[in-house]
Parts: C-alpha cells; sequence; structure tokens
C-alpha cells in the first residue's frame, strides 16, 4: 500500500476476532509511535502504556461505558490491546502535549490499516482512565504524565479498501 492509499484506506474498526496481533506487527506500531513528530523533539514528554491484560481491560471498558451513561455498551469493542498515550504537559505549551499524542496515535493507525491490523481511536476510554483515579493507578506511569489518547488494536476480519473521501467535510478559506 502507498501512504496516500494507506490514508484514504484508513478507518475505525469496531470488530475484533479477541486475536492480539502479532509480536512482529506490535513492533511495527510501535516503531511508527516512535517516528512520529513531536514538539521540539521532546520524546521524554510522552510515554506508551500497552495494555493486554483483559481483567485490566474490562474495567476500563466498563469505566468507561459508565461515564458515557451507555452502561450496556463496550466502549473498547473487544479489542485485546489499548495502548494509551500519556503526556507530561508543560504549561506554557499544553496543547502541544495534546497534538503530540494525536500525532501519535495517528502515526499508530496508519501503521496498523498498512498491516491489515484493526484499529480504533479511543478516547472517552482514555477520560474514564484520567477521571479514576484507582483506575489511572493501574497505568503505572511516570510521574507527572497524564493519559491524552489511545489505540485499540487487534486482528479483525474486516478489510481496508480505499474508499471515496470528500473534499468538502472541513471548511476553509483560501488568503492571498
Amino acid at each position: 500500500m502507498d501512504t496516500l492509499n494507506t490514508i484514504f484506506s484508513r478507518k475505525s474498526i469496531r470488530n475484533y476476532t479477541g486475536e492480539a496481533v502479532s509480536p512482529e506487527q506490535e513492533a511495527l506500531i510501535l516503531k511508527a509511535a516512535n517516528a512520529a513528530p513531536v514538539g521540539m523533539g521532546q520524546y521524554d514528554t510522552v510515554h506508551l502504556t500497552i495494555i493486554k491484560n483483559k481483567e485490566l481491560l474490562s474495567e476500563i471498558d466498563s469505566t468507561a461505558a459508565a461515564l458515557m451513561k451507555r452502561p450496556d455498551s463496550h466502549p473498547l469493542y473487544g479489542a485485546p490491546e489499548l495502548i494509551v498515550v500519556s503526556v507530561k504537559f508543560n504549561p506554557s505549551t499544553e496543547g502541544a502535549g495534546h497534538a503530540n499524542a494525536a500525532m501519535i496515535d495517528h502515526n499508530m493507525a496508519l501503521a496498523a490499516t498498512e498491516l491489515g491490523v484493526g484499529c480504533v481511536y479511543i478516547y472517552g476510554a482514555v477520560a474514564a482512565i484520567r477521571m479514576k483515579p484507582d483506575l489511572l493507578a493501574k497505568l503505572h506511569l511516570p510521574e507527572g504524565f497524564t493519559p491524552s489518547a489511545g489505540l485499540a488494536i487487534g486482528l479483525t476480519e474486516e478489510k481496508y479498501v480505499e474508499r471515496e473521501i470528500p473534499t468538502d467535510r472541513i471548511s476553509q478559506n483560501i488568503i492571498v
């Protein structure tokens, strides 16, 4: 797949077989995270937590469902792995931390798409983790780090195919 084909094929996968990705696939997805641009090259301000523990995933899933007031939902969609991107915020450039997390999350999603691995951006569960100190503690984050973004990954039977992308979804103006 070439870059544009990967971009135009990426979609949110919400159906998983329950099988984990291979160690080789996971390594490439994590390598893509490390290839993401981070403001001022400050990679020491980001941290990845790779969650594979089924009990912890279930707790995160149910906590997020409760937070969203949809107790019967499954915000992790049964994915067997969640990668949480946490950032250490600098008060003078707080927005940069979220931007860094988003870039890392997106790089991982593009790598997953290229590899045919199911992935979906996760925010509700990340917010749920932040709001529950006991759940947050289970991530064993370095001092000062806050979860900002997440990506659920796993094997899926869905296929990525290039789709038509409307070019007027985002408003724009041109200043000359």
